[in-house]
């Protein structure tokens, strides 16, 4: 029998599968969110592991479709309630899961919660250490716009202080981010 976690996977895969294409390419940034998720639970084993891995793959699951006025983290917060309901899940371990997805962006609603700190932070690490601003970057010069991924660099790394320790190990990869980004937004690819 799949645990609910592999269900939460298959339901992200299938918001991907409906819309026909991952143009925010969120499935590498989640198995690199995973990725992170684990290293901080190795770190912080007080943590609950079954929220805090529910929480990465729920996250996003308000992308999709596009476009839409409505805040992604409030349709993943809808969304992941209809599911959870769906797995009859505890109330108790939902309403931490709801938050954990609702708060992971750090605008509205802040994480409160162990776990959803761990989730904010692990969604901004996951961008530091995947493509994301790269190709957001390429995203905006094919458009012709300002580029958007400095002030995204900005609220990531801003969004990892919940653990200044190791914040502090990424300031260098934040630094270099920036660095390759203005390097890159120089290139003329006229």
């Amino acid at each position: 029998m799949k645990s609910v976690i592999e269900k939460a996977k298959a339901k992200f895969f299938q918001m991907v599968d409906d819309f026909g294409s991952d143009p925010f390419r969120l499935s590498p940034h989640l198995f690199e969110a995973e990725k992170w998720a684990n290293f901080m639970l190795e770190k912080y084993p007080r943590a609950d592991k079954e929220v805090v891995l529910l929480s990465v793959w729920l996250h996003d699951l308000g992308h999709y479709p596009v476009p839409t006025d409505v805040d992604h983290a409030v349709r993943s917060e809808q969304r992941a309630k209809e599911f959870l309901k769906k797995q009859k899940y505890p109330k108790e371990k939902m309403d931490a899961v709801l938050h954990c997805v609702r708060s992971h962006r750090c605008r509205d609603v802040m994480p409160q919660s162990f776990e959803a700190k761990i989730v904010a932070f692990v969604d901004s690490a996951s961008h530091m250490t995947g493509p994301m601003y790269l190709e957001m970057a390429g995203d905006d010069k094919r458009r012709n716009c300002e580029l958007r991924v400095y002030e995204k660099i900005e609220r990531d790394f801003r969004d990892l202080s919940s653990f200044p320790e190791i914040q502090s190990e990424l300031k260098g990869l934040y630094a270099a981010w920036k660095k390759l980004i203005k390097a890159y937004e120089r290139i003329d690819f006229k």
